[in-house]
C-alpha cells in the first residue's frame, strides 16, 4: 500500500512538472559551462582580467535525526570517504554530511574571458574551492594531484585550472575544467536548490584534459576532445582514455537541446593504494539529454535525462533516470521551484558503493524537492528547501542509518559574493 501511494506521488509530481512549461538557461557549449559563467561582471575592455568569490553555508537536518558516524575503511568513493555511508543525511549528493552548520563552499576564481570575433584570442580560468563540497572536484579518479588536499568533512580543490585559444569559429581548450555534462552546477550561484540531484552522481564534475568547439553559427556547435578519464589527473595512473563531447542545438531563443557523451575505456591496477581491483578494466559510457524551454519571464522549465552503461571485466550494470526542475520568478527578490526525479540503478552503480545486504540490487529511487530563492540584496542570496526521498530496493534501506526506505529532510543555505 505504502508502494503504492510512492508511486502515485512520483506521478501527480511528474504530471505537473510536464504540465508546467518552464526553462532554465542551459550551457550552450563546452565552453559556457556553469563553472565558466561564474565570473564576476566588473571586467571593462581596460581590465579583461576578472577576480570573484562566494562563501557558501548551511545546514541540513532530516526526520530521523542522524548525525555522521566515520569510518576507516580506506580509498573510499568521495560519495562516502572518511564517512559512515549510512549515516547523516545520507545519500543527499553534497549536502549528506553533518545535521549541523557547515561551510559547503569559499570559492576563489581568476579568468580571462576569450572573444574571437574579430580574430584570434586567448584566455585562462583558474577556480579554488574550499569546504564539504571540495571532494566532489578532486582528482580522485586516480587518487592524484589534489585528491588528498583535506579530511574529514572538509577538503580544498583546483575546481578548474586551463588555458584556452581561439580563431573565429573555433576554440580549443586544455586543462582541468567542468565537462558540463548535467544541468545542476557545483557553484552555489549557478544552481537553484541547495541539495542536487542523483543524476550529479553518474556524471564526472571535472575531468583533466583538452576539448575543441566548432561554432556553426548562433543555433548549432559542437564540442569533442580527450580527457584522462573519470576525475583523473593528467598523471593518469591507469592509463585511461574518454571520449568527452557534445551537440548543441538551439532550436528558438526560448528552447535549447544538448546531447552529452562521455566514453571511457578504463585500466585496472592491482596496487591496493589505489583501490581499483574491483572492476580492473573495461568500458564506461555515460550519456545525458538536456531540454530547458523558457516560456515567459516568469517560468522556466528543463527536463534532462541520464544513461550509464557500464561494462568491466568483473560486472556489467547499468543506470539511467530523469531529472526535472520547474522555477517560477515572483519578483527580483523571490523565485519558487520544484524538482522532481527517478533514477533506476544495477548493481549499485549510483553511489559505486554496494548496498548493505553485500548482494547488488537492482532499485529504483525518487526525490521530489520544494525549494525557494530569496536575494536579500545583490551580494546574498538565502536557499531554503524542503526533501522527500525514498527507495525502492527490496532488501536494501539507504536510509536511517540503513533502517529506512524513505526520508523527509530540510535545509537551507546562505550564499556571500565579493
Amino acid at each position: 500500500m505504502k508502494t503504492t501511494g510512492h508511486r502515485l506521488f512520483a506521478l501527480v509530481a511528474s504530471v505537473f512538472l510536464f504540465a508546467s512549461p518552464t526553462v532554465w538557461a542551459s550551457p550552450t557549449s563546452e565552453f559556457e559551462a556553469f563553472l565558466g559563467q561564474c565570473r564576476s561582471t566588473c571586467s571593462t575592455a581596460k581590465n579583461p582580467f576578472q577576480f570573484y568569490g562566494w562563501m557558501e553555508g548551511g545546514i541540513t537536518l532530516n526526520n530521523h535525526g542522524n548525525t555522521n558516524k566515520y569510518s576507516t575503511a580506506p580509498n573510499l568513493a568521495p560519495a562516502s570517504r572518511n564517512q559512515d555511508p549510512l549515516s547523516g543525511n545520507s545519500y543527499l549528493f553534497m549536502t549528506e554530511q553533518q545535521s549541523d552548520l557547515k561551510l559547503n563552499q569559499l570559492w576563489l576564481g581568476m579568468s580571462k574571458g576569450i572573444d574571437t570575433t574579430h580574430g584570434f584570442d586567448w584566455g585562462f580560468q583558474g577556480d579554488f574551492l574550499y569546504g564539504t563540497d571540495a571532494k566532489y572536484t578532486q582528482n580522485f579518479g586516480d587518487r592524484s594531484f589534489d585528491h588528498d588536499w583535506g579530511q574529514g568533512d572538509y577538503y580544498a580543490s583546483i575546481v578548474q585550472l586551463y588555458g584556452e585559444v581561439g580563431y573565429g569559429k573555433l576554440k580549443f581548450k586544455m586543462g582541468k575544467f567542468a565537462p558540463g555534462m548535467f544541468y545542476e552546477a557545483v557553484p552555489a550561484v549557478a544552481s537553484f536548490f541547495y541539495s542536487h540531484a542523483y543524476l550529479c552522481y553518474n556524471t564526472p564534475l571535472t575531468v583533466n584534459g583538452a576539448v575543441a568547439e566548432y561554432k556553426v553559427n548562433d543555433c548549432l556547435s559542437f564540442t569533442g576532445g580527450w580527457t584522462a578519464g573519470y576525475h583523473s589527473s593528467f598523471d593518469n595512473r591507469f592509463g585511461d582514455n574518454a571520449f568527452l563531447g557534445g551537440v548543441t542545438l538551439k532550436t528558438s531563443r526560448a528552447t535549447s537541446l544538448r546531447y552529452n557523451i562521455f566514453c571511457n575505456d578504463t585500466h585496472g591496477d592491482t596496487n591496493p593504494i589505489y583501490n581499483r581491483t574491483t572492476y580492473n578494466s573495461g568500458t564506461e559510457l555515460i550519456q545525458t539529454l538536456i531540454f530547458t524551454y523558457n516560456i515567459n519571464r516568469c517560468w522556466l522549465y528543463m527536463i534532462e535525462g541520464l544513461y550509464v552503461d557500464n561494462d568491466f571485466d568483473t560486472y556489467s550494470a547499468n543506470a539511467y533516470g530523469v531529472n526535472q526542475h520547474l522555477i517560477y520568478t515572483i519578483c527580483p527578490k523571490w523565485s519558487v521551484g520544484l524538482r522532481g526525479e527517478w533514477h533506476h540503478t544495477d548493481a549499485g552503480t549510483l553511489f559505486s558503493i554496494p548496498p548493505v545486504t553485500g548482494t547488488p540490487q537492482n532499485g529504483d529511487l525518487y526525490a521530489v524537492t520544494f525549494g525557494a530563492n530569496w536575494n536579500v540584496c545583490p551580494k546574498v542570496m538565502i536557499r531554503p528547501e524542503m526533501r522527500y526521498d525514498w527507495a525502492e530496493y527490496g532488501a536494501w534501506k539507504p536510509f536511517g542509518n540503513g533502517t529506512k526506505g524513505q526520508q523527509l529532510s530540510g535545509g537551507a543555505s546562505m550564499v556571500v559574493k565579493f
